[in-house]
């Protein structure tokens, strides 16, 4: 049995022609590892004498932030770093989707982007479990608001996990999707954090970029070692160049061929769109 934990982030997006982007990431653990996973994240705590009920987000509100208002700013960064290291150790993979709303809302059909992504990253982890010969459940992030809301945004993806979608039936998660709250699950935490950090980079933060190199070994891949499309899927496919310039993949997997990347008539062929 896997888990799958699976968090949201908004950003907006810096580089030329992006706008705001819609995102989700996903950590998947091996059940053997979620409870070793949860006790090298709070060692990491107890490294940087950091409080065990302090929450690791990659966005704090401004009246919320432990760092800040301690002003132990200084530990934020290497505890950062130290939790995606023991998330490395201990096994974890990781999917990022993300939707760029200035180019997607045209083509988004019926289906809103913060649905699609979630479509999207279904698919996603229905396709490492299932290939891998495994099985396993998803756990969001408790979604803001009343329990009725709740209620009303779990009944939405019952029909997605029960039936499947358009590309992947319903073989690998075997049960509803569930949500728990994020400040008492360490995994939700770091899932927050492969969120941010991973959707800053392709936005074009500098601080997400600075932490790619951390995340680039969990992305989940193809067969043939491919990335872009299964452990990264950026919308619209214009997009895909980013691919190349965020952490470095050279090939996208389109249909039965391989493309080369950057490629040319998609934005950010030359560069990477940041502004001078």
């Amino acid at each position: 049995m896997h888990i799958a934990y699976v968090d949201d982030t908004k950003q907006k997006g810096l580089r030329v022609g992006m706008g705001e982007l819609v995102a989700l990431a996903a950590v998947i653990f091996p059940e053997d590892q979620v409870k070793p996973f949860a006790d090298a994240f709070y060692a990491c705590y107890d490294e940087f004498e950091v409080p065990h009920d302090v929450e690791l987000k990659w966005s704090y509100a401004q009246n919320k932030n432990w760092f800040r208002e301690t002003n132990s700013t200084d530990k934020q960064t290497p505890l950062r770093e130290a939790v995606l290291q023991a998330a490395c150790e201990h096994d974890a993979q990781a999917i990022v989707v993300a939707w760029d709303l200035a180019g997607g809302v045209a083509t988004a059909g019926r289906e809103r982007p913060e649905d699609a992504v979630i479509t999207f990253m279904f698919e996603r982890i229905s396709m490492q479990l299932e290939n891998g010969g495994h099985r396993g459940l998803i756990v969001f992030d408790k979604p803001g608001g009343d329990h009725k809301t709740e209620a009303d945004w779990l009944t939405g993806r019952r029909d997605m996990v029960t039936l499947g979608t358009k590309y992947v039936k319903p073989n690998a998660v075997v049960t509803q999707v569930l949500t728990a709250p994020s400040h008492l699950h360490p995994h939700l935490q770091l899932a927050d954090l492969v969120a941010g950090s991973f959707t800053g980079a392709i936005a074009g933060n500098k601080y997400g970029m600075e932490l790619v190199p951390l995340v680039r070994p969990m992305l989940c891949a193809n067969s043939w070692g491919i990335v872009p499309q299964t452990g990264v899927k950026l919308y619209p496919d214009d997009m895909n160049n980013l691919h190349y310039w965020v952490y470095g993949a050279d090939t996208i997997k389109r249909g039965s061929s391989r493309v080369g990347l950057p490629k040319t008539g998609w934005r950010y062929y030359e560069d990477a769109g940041m502004p001078v």
